[in-house]
C-alpha cells in the first residue's frame, strides 16, 4: 500500500519553514519535521507549527546538530514507525517547488521500488563555482555507479521507498552531513 509522508530536515530556517510547511500541507500528506539542534527561535517556530496541525505534523528533535543526513535518517525511522511506505524529502529553506509534490508522488506510486530524484534547473545567474562543483560531484557519481542514470545527486527533493532506506541504514553508515544526498543515491543504486 502506498502511504507517503514528507520529511523536512530543519536547521535554523525559522524564516522560511512556516511557508514551506503551509504549502506542503495543502497536498494532504503528513509531514515529519526534524529539528536538527536548531536555535531557540527556530525550535519555537517548529513547536508552534506542530501544535497548530496535530496529526498532520510530527516533530522529531535532535538535542544537538548532527547534520542533514542524520536528520533525514531520523525522519525515515519515524516514518517507518508510523507505517509510511515512502518518504518525500524536501529542504526547509523554500528552494524547491512544492507544487511538484503531486508529480513526485505519482511517479513514486507508479514505480514503488524506485528513488524519484529531482534535478535542478538553473538559469544564467547560477554562480559558475556552484555549477562546476556540482559537475565534479556528478563525475564522481558516474564513476562510482558506472552509469549515467543519476542526473543530479545533490538535489534534496526526492521520494524514497522507506524499507530500502531503513535496510541500507541498518547495514552500513551513510553520510550524516551534506554528503548524505549523494552518498545515499550511490549506495541505493
Amino acid at each position: 500500500m502506498f502511504n507517503p509522508c514528507i520529511v523536512i530536515p530543519v536547521y535554523n530556517h525559522e524564516g522560511a519553514v512556516g511557508a514551506v510547511v503551509d504549502r506542503l500541507l495543502r497536498h494532504g500528506v503528513p509531514c515529519i519535521l526534524v529539528d536538527d539542534g536548531s536555535s531557540a527561535p527556530c525550535a519555537g517556530a517548529l513547536e508552534r507549527l506542530a501544535q497548530a496541525a496535530p496529526g498532520r505534523i510530527t516533530l522529531v528533535r535532535h538535542a544537538a546538530n548532527q547534520g542533514k543526513g542524520a536528520a533525514v535518517i531520523s525522519g525515515f525511522r519515524r516514518a517507518a514507525m508510523q507505517g509510511h511506505s515512502h518518504v518525500l524529502q524536501i529542504d526547509a529553506d523554500g528552494q524547491h517547488c512544492s507544487a511538484d509534490v503531486p508529480r513526485f508522488l505519482a511517479q513514486a506510486q507508479a514505480r514503488p521500488a524506485a528513488v524519484i530524484a529531482g534535478c535542478p534547473i538553473y538559469d544564467a545567474s547560477v554562480p559558475k563555482a556552484r555549477l562546476y562543483g556540482r559537475y565534479a560531484t556528478h563525475i564522481w557519481v558516474w564513476i562510482n555507479t558506472l552509469s549515467l542514470q543519476i542526473k543530479d545527486s545533490m538535489c534534496g527533493f526526492r521520494v524514497y521507498p522507506v524499507a530500502a532506506v531503513i535496510a541500507l541504514a541498518n547495514r552500513q553508515a551513510i553520510g550524516t552531513r551534506m554528503n548524505f544526498d549523494t552518498d545515499i543515491l550511490v549506495r541505493l543504486y
